[in-house]
């Protein structure tokens, strides 16, 4: 059974995240300043991926993580929930992570799924690039979401077709990776009376670029957690 990130880390991890924080103050939740130039000044804010680099960082189509097989969205292009709403609106974040003032500048979507357990885990996984300074409004939104949101918020789908989503709980990031990151759990309820579900959210940040990754069962379940050895092989390959 998939153990997420909130679960208990090795001693190597805990390490690599003290390292990162002393380091950068970034994977304890803050974003890093550009680094100095020669001349003392910050340096310039990381420049965007262009959509050739962000594809080759992508993992491809076809490859194998563990038991998952990476796919693409043939039908949609991306994520349905893309194109869903967040009431109130200032939950978007959770909805779809992307940025809420200013798009993105190349984006790149993969859904990894275990071809043995069609009833198993789903994982979107998204990265994204971003004009100078605008990744880290995406991850600063999504923590304010997190905050202002936990309670619940409603999923708008179109039409009739709606969502309710009763909890959004912080989880622990995976440490050690990108310039920082957030992790939530969602509670979900599809139409009056359904049966509570849950997703997990990740996402990191690093330059301009952010990966999301968001995962749930397609049967009623808890996953504890999106599956590390994705989380991993997708920052291997981007890193």
């Amino acid at each position: 059974m998939n153990k997420g990130y909130g679960k208990k880390h090795s001693a190597l991890r805990t390490i690599l995240a003290v390292v990162s924080c002393t380091a950068a103050l970034t994977a304890c939740g803050g974003p890093a300043e550009p680094a100095a130039g020669a001349d003392g000044k910050p340096g310039a804010a990381p420049a965007p991926l262009s959509q050739a680099a962000l594809t080759a960082r992508a993992l491809a189509p076809g490859a194998a993580v563990g038991p998952y097989r990476t796919g693409e969205f043939t039908v949609s292009g991306g994520p349905l929930s893309d194109d869903y709403t967040a009431a109130p609106a200032f939950c978007q974040p959770l909805v779809g992570v992307r940025a809420t003032r200013g798009g993105p500048t190349a984006q790149v979507h993969r859904r990894l799924t275990d071809p043995a357990k069609p009833q198993g885990a789903d994982v979107a996984v998204q990265l994204r690039s971003y004009a100078p300074g605008r990744a880290a409004v995406v991850l600063a939104d999504l923590r304010a979401a997190g905050r202002r949101c936990a309670g619940g918020f409603a999923e708008l789908r179109g039409g009739p077709a709606r969502g309710t989503y009763t909890a959004v709980g912080s989880v622990p990031a995976p440490p050690g990776i990108g310039d920082e990151a957030q992790a939530f759990r969602l509670t979900l309820l599809d139409g009056e009376g359904g049966t509570p579900s849950y997703e997990y959210l990740t996402v990191v940040r690093s330059g301009a670029s952010v990966l999301s990754f968001r995962a749930q069962a397609l049967q009623d379940g808890d996953l504890g957690g999106v599956p590390r050895e994705i989380v991993d092989a997708q920052w291997e390959k981007f890193s």
